[in-house]
């Protein structure tokens, strides 16, 4: 009791010092580095691109009534969420002469790739009905090959360094890698209606056909490029435990609680809107001009991943190590908020070019949620091995990928009810006046009171750089007399 309830209290309550140096033994190296970046492209990339087609492919070209895409996105996100946790488990759990996370990229790369191509080879000249059943069961499976590769790439990038600061970097790098793949995404809609293909369809297929290939090349890579620090030394020697054990022990994290609590609110208070972003772009200022909007949302959907580039590897890890990761977060919220009261003045009709405004701080703000909370993962899961002896990185990435997932699965089921509630009908291309206000107004306001509640839960974080290291010297500790075969009672507290 007297090191464990001391440290538990300095932990929380001591103020950062000064920036701790990173040692050379805890950065990552580059090659590993660029392995885990090409895993973010991929778990990133096919998940993000699904989402940036599935509205301008099957509700504006196509004529699919956007409360079914929405009820689909929804099933399908709902879907994946319900599996992270359990595939999170399953690699914490998975032995074999290779590791626990490496064969399962493996067995996941070549499926997801080619299920993603699947998702846009439905039947020519199919009905309503038929291209909903396909993009629902498609997605179902696509969903499972996503969640069998991204909660073990998850798991590699948590434990890939035990530095509080390095784990800023490496979330910012890996970050950069997938928002730098999306901003080619925001231009294939675009692609799709090059006058090179005999019709969109046409050309639909060949582009998503070209990143079918990417994602093959780029998913396999991190299972040769990446290592598994903690398999041999540590996991491959604790025992196998159940989902309902597992959960029941990190319930009672404050920390994580407070992580999760903030990704949940921000993510549904986001989504609820987030597709509105190309409606208000296609209808609101372009008065239903497919053409012009698809050519313009390419910049500006560029500009968006451009701000999150910028601030994942240059401004937030700066930030951090001059505030901590707590206060860097809040910023983030904070860039949230700004951004949604400048929507209602950037939007008017006929001028293009002001949304890079809101788009250039939604993605500074997506990016510093993202970044932050992912480089609190590695603080937490040394918290919980300090307390437990277990290291469950897997787990704790998944559940936090389940709650992102439940708050953009509930906030994309209401997202399509709110169109069809407002009067939006894409058969009548410009929409009417009373139908754009709603529209814009309901973009300002969800996205505005999640990001309020996310800075009341990330009050709630209590760890401490100070208490960050402390921790992983006391770990260091009992690892040290592990290996040595000296029981962790006999070292001095």
């Amino acid at each position: 009791m007297c090191f464990r309830g001391h440290l538990l209290s300095r932990m929380s309550t001591s103020p950062s010092a000064a920036p701790h140096k990173t040692e050379s033994v805890d950065r990552v190296p580059l090659r590993e580095k660029i392995g885990l970046g090409l895993g973010k492209v991929v778990a990133d990339g096919t998940h993000g691109t699904l989402h940036v087609l599935v509205n301008p492919i099957f509700n504006m070209t196509l004529g699919l009534n956007p409360a079914l895409i929405s009820l689909v996105v929804f099933i399908q996100r709902f879907w994946d969420a319900m599996l992270d946790p359990i595939v999170g488990q399953f690699s914490d759990n998975f032995r074999s002469r290779w590791g626990r996370r490496r064969p399962l990229l493996l067995a996941s790369a070549v499926p997801l790739a080619l299920l993603f191509g699947a998702l846009w080879w439905f039947p020519a000249g199919a009905s309503e009905s038929m291209l909903f059943w396909h993009l629902l069961l498609v997605s179902l499976v696509f969903y499972a090959a996503h969640s069998l590769y991204a909660m073990p790439l998850g798991g590699l990038m948590v434990e890939a360094t035990d530095d509080y600061h390095e784990r800023t970097r490496l979330a910012g790098l890996t970050l950069a890698f997938g928002f730098a793949f999306q901003i080619g995404s925001q231009w294939l809609f675009k692609l799709t209606q090059l006058d090179v293909f005999s019709d969109q369809i046409s050309g639909l297929r060949w582009v998503t056909g070209g990143c079918v290939v990417l994602f093959l090349i780029a998913g396999l890579l991190p299972v040769f490029m990446c290592r598994e620090r903690h398999y041999k030394r540590i996991a491959v020697k604790q025992p196998r435990t159940s989902l309902r054990k597992n959960l029941k022990m990190i319930g009672d994290n404050r920390s994580f609680k407070a992580l999760l609590g903030a990704r949940f609110v921000s993510s549904f208070g986001y989504n609820i809107v987030g597709m509105l972003g190309i409606y208000m772009n296609t209808y609101y200022v372009f008065g239903g001009d497919l053409k012009g909007a698809a050519f313009a949302y390419g910049f500006l959907g560029s500009a968006f991943h451009v701000a999150a580039i910028v601030m994942s590897l240059l401004v937030y890890p700066a930030i951090a190590r001059r505030l901590g990761k707590k206060r860097t977060l809040q910023v983030a919220a904070g860039v949230l908020i700004a951004g949604c009261l400048s929507k209602i003045i950037v939007y008017q009709p006929g001028n293009p070019w002001l949304q890079f405004i809101v788009l250039g701080t939604n993605g500074a703000a997506i990016a510093g949620l993202s970044l932050m909370t992912n480089a609190m993962l590695g603080d937490v899961a040394d918290q919980d091995e300090w307390r437990t002896g277990l290291r469950r990185e897997a787990l704790f990435s998944s559940l936090l990928s389940w709650f992102e997932k439940a708050g953009n699965s509930l906030g994309s089921l209401i997202a399509g009810f709110i169109l069809v509630w407002i009067g939006f009908n894409a058969k009548l291309g410009a929409q009417s006046a009373q139908t754009l206000l709603f529209m814009k107004y309901s973009y300002v306001l969800a996205p505005l009171i999640g990001a309020l509640l996310a800075l009341y839960f990330i009050r709630r974080y209590e760890l401490t750089e100070t208490g960050a290291y402390q921790i992983k010297e006391e770990l260091a500790r009992r690892r040290a007399a592990a290996a040595a075969e000296i029981p962790p009672g006999a070292q001095s507290s």
